[in-house]
């Protein structure tokens, strides 16, 4: 639904792949009754996918843009974030699938709290079963000596939603992920900025974080939920912008720049452990042609155990990585 008094714009921007991008588009349009704009930026996904995104878009009412090349996700976010003239965006990746009232929840947050910045119950997967990859984040910074740390750490990753959904409540959390987040447009005067020197690594908790040192606040909203779908096999076309992506190029520039940014010490134990995480994300294209379900299924039940005896206090409580 796109009508001109809306109050948000939905801007979608490429993650790391294109093979999920026109079901993703027909399932927002299909589960989101608040009105709303849409920018929708195609950076140089295949041929047919773009007709299709294209079309979608025009039957719709929707601002299709396409740019012919690959562009790192804050270039793209940036491109979509010019042209918003409504009092909220909604940045959205090109694999996100949503549940009905997602958006709404998102503005209702904003609007009853004064959050800057609002994220949704994040899925990860299949359809079925519906497990966790974040419910709010922690995000902490202290001093560590001449230098500065930073860490976060994700709620309830990789468990089942069902046997934590109770106990999930609207509450102020330290960062979100761009797989799905609300923004208020007048942030971006408030020294906060999408900045495009993050290639690769760490949008989400630089924005964030900018919204934190300017006063601002981050919410979780649970009655938002959404779920990005990396069950499904990558095509062949996905491959160079996934491995571009993801480069080692794209990841150390990344990675040095956030160092000099935040004041990261040269052995800081969270960017070593994030070019660990990258190493092992490189070879998801692979991975991807074996059963999710067989893959995640020992993490999600190994985690669940976990959560069940830290909440019995038979394991301690899990610390910000």
């Amino acid at each position: 639904m796109n009508q001109s008094d809306s109050a948000v714009t939905i801007c979608i921007t490429p993650r790391e792949r294109f093979s999920c991008a026109v079901g993703s588009l027909r399932d927002i349009v299909a589960n989101t009754a608040t009105p709303f704009e849409l920018f929708y930026i195609d950076a140089n996904s295949p041929p047919g996918v773009a007709a299709q995104l294209e079309g979608i878009c025009a039957e719709q009412g929707f601002t299709y843009l396409r740019i012919d090349e690959y562009l790192p996700p804050n270039r793209a976010r940036n491109e979509a974030l010019a042209r918003v003239e409504t009092p909220y965006a909604v940045f959205v990746d090109n694999d996100l699938f949503v549940q009905p009232g997602w958006l709404q929840a998102l503005i209702d947050c904003a609007e009853e709290t004064g959050a800057w910045a609002v994220g949704p119950v994040v899925l990860e997967g299949a359809r079925f079963p519906q497990i966790i990859h974040m419910a709010g984040c922690d995000l902490v910074e202290e001093k560590c000596g001449e230098y500065n740390r930073v860490s976060q750490r994700h709620r309830y990753m990789r468990q089942p939603l069902r046997r934590v959904r109770k106990t999930l409540v609207r509450e102020p959390v330290g960062a979100f992920e761009f797989h799905c987040v609300l923004v208020r447009t007048d942030v971006f005067s408030q020294k906060a900025f999408l900045d495009e020197k993050l290639l690769s690594h760490q949008e989400h908790l630089d924005l964030a974080r900018d919204i934190r040192l300017a006063g601002g606040e981050v919410y979780f909203e649970p009655a938002s939920i959404v779920r990005y779908d990396n069950a499904r096999r990558f095509e062949q076309y996905d491959r160079e912008f996934f491995e571009l992506r993801w480069s080692r190029q794209w990841s150390v520039k990344s990675i040095e720049h956030i160092r000099q940014k935040w004041h990261l010490g040269p052995a800081d134990k969270g960017l070593e452990r994030l070019a660990n995480w990258t190493d092992g994300h490189r070879r998801l294209f692979e991975r991807s042609q074996k059963s999710w379900a067989l893959q995640v299924l020992p993490v999600v039940i190994k985690r669940s155990v976990g959560a069940w005896l830290r909440e019995h206090r038979l394991l301690p409580s899990k610390s910000a990585d």
